[in-house]
């Protein structure tokens, strides 16, 4: 009976068997079918070298992050956020399609072994705990303990959201910085002191929520933070 389920589950269930856009049957080693596989948005051209934006010309600061990212000492993004990525993100958020956090994590993997993002440990941008339960899950954490299986890094729960915030995007400068002003908080200070941190996001947009972690993180004694998400929002929009 278990070999009849584990058959059933890699040839009929498993959804790695059909293509995460269009539902195509595949017979490869993607999650993807050869037709999408050449529209997804994939941030492997010039890029900001801080926050790992798309740019038009490669450099180390972009206007998107000059003076904002300080705290955060390097990001990089699989994909840019764009369709189809940008629905699929939303279909794992929204929609509950948890197999998509294991999709994910197989290209921030490959992110990861071609970028500078060793670190101790990874952790993840935390929800507070009504959202959370009103989701059912943290995305976030979801793609990270995917990763954390690929990679060998250990996944620790170290932060903790004390309220719910607005969408930052929405926002000027000023109000986010009240908006996000103890919005998180470490929980385990002495697993983070003089640490690499490796937080794993599925989009970074503004990155002002990326920044107040690492702030909050580097005042709890961590050494040092990256950013890994799945997409990023080039920098031809402006969050001024």
């Amino acid at each position: 009976m278990k070999k009849i389920a584990e058959f059933l589950d890699k040839y009929f269930v498993n959804t790695k068997w059909t293509c995460a856009v269009c539902g195509k049957d595949i017979f490869n080693d993607e999650y993807f079918c050869e037709d999408c596989l050449k529209t997804l948005p994939k941030n492997d051209k010039a890029i900001c070298l801080h926050c790992g934006r798309k740019v038009h010309i490669t450099q180390n600061y972009c206007l998107s992050c000059k003076e904002r990212m300080t705290s955060v000492s390097l990001a990089r993004s699989a994909f840019n956020y764009d369709i189809p990525i940008s629905h699929l993100i939303q279909a794992l958020k929204y929609s509950g399609k948890k197999y998509l956090a294991e999709v994910f994590a197989k290209s921030l993997n490959e992110v990861y072994e071609g970028g500078d993002l060793t670190a101790d440990f990874m952790t993840f941008v935390p929800m507070t705990k009504a959202s959370q339960e009103k989701r059912g899950f943290n995305q976030s954490q979801l793609i990270a303990e995917k990763l954390s299986i690929l990679n060998g890094l250990k996944v620790e729960n170290i932060l903790e959201k004390k309220k719910d915030t607005d969408r930052q995007a929405t926002l000027d400068k000023f109000q986010r910085m009240l908006n996000l002003k103890n919005a998180f908080k470490v929980t385990d200070k002495k697993l983070v002191k003089n640490k690499t941190i490796l937080v794993i996001d599925d989009v970074l947009t503004t990155g002002s929520t990326a920044e107040s972690i690492a702030e909050t993180l580097k005042k709890a004694g961590a050494f040092r933070v990256k950013l890994l998400t799945v997409a990023s929002v080039a920098t031809d929009i402006t969050f001024e």
